[in-house]
């Protein structure tokens, strides 16, 4: 994590933070042998932004995993980026379309990994409302507030088959 720029108030609260988390006693994180996959909802994230220690805190917390399923992500993405600067270099994400209707609340999901213990395999996409037909056309026979978004991971080496 990029600790660069960090003042007192925002460094003691990551000490503190740092310290509940290990209360926790949640398993070590290795990147040999285990994924650790989490979801984190993240209300009205980009919606307006963020002070910069609530960026760290965040970055804090996903940093103790390697998948995590983000829900909220506004159609803004700036404060994720910066979140994703914290995290490192080898942090990445994969975000779903956002809603354009105020149904939707323009939100958006977005997979965060760490791409020294995972791999996207590159397979992503939106699970679409069964159809019926009626008449000529296929309709939907319900509709989902928001489509569920799916993406693929692979843990360990990748093997190509020629």
């Amino acid at each position: 994590m990029d600790y660069k720029d960090l003042d007192k108030e925002t460094a003691a609260g990551l000490k503190k933070l740092q310290n509940r988390i290990n209360a926790h006693n949640l398993p070590p994180s290795s990147l040999d042998d285990t994924i650790k996959i989490a979801t984190w909802n993240i209300r009205e994230f980009g919606k307006k932004p963020r002070k910069k220690k609530s960026l760290y805190y965040i970055a804090e917390i996903l940093r103790q995993f390697d998948v995590i399923g983000v829900v909220e992500l506004r159609e803004d993405v700036e404060d994720m980026s910066k979140v994703l600067d914290i995290l490192g270099p080898s942090w990445r994400i994969i975000y779903s379309d956002f809603i354009e209707d105020s149904g939707g609340n323009r939100e958006r999901v977005g997979y965060v990994y760490d791409a020294r213990s995972c791999t996207f395999t590159g397979l992503a996409g939106n699970a679409t409302e069964p159809r019926k037909k009626v008449g000529k056309e296929y309709l939907p026979e319900d509709s989902w507030w928001r489509k569920p978004f799916m993406a693929s991971f692979r843990r360990g080496a990748l093997i190509s088959l020629r």
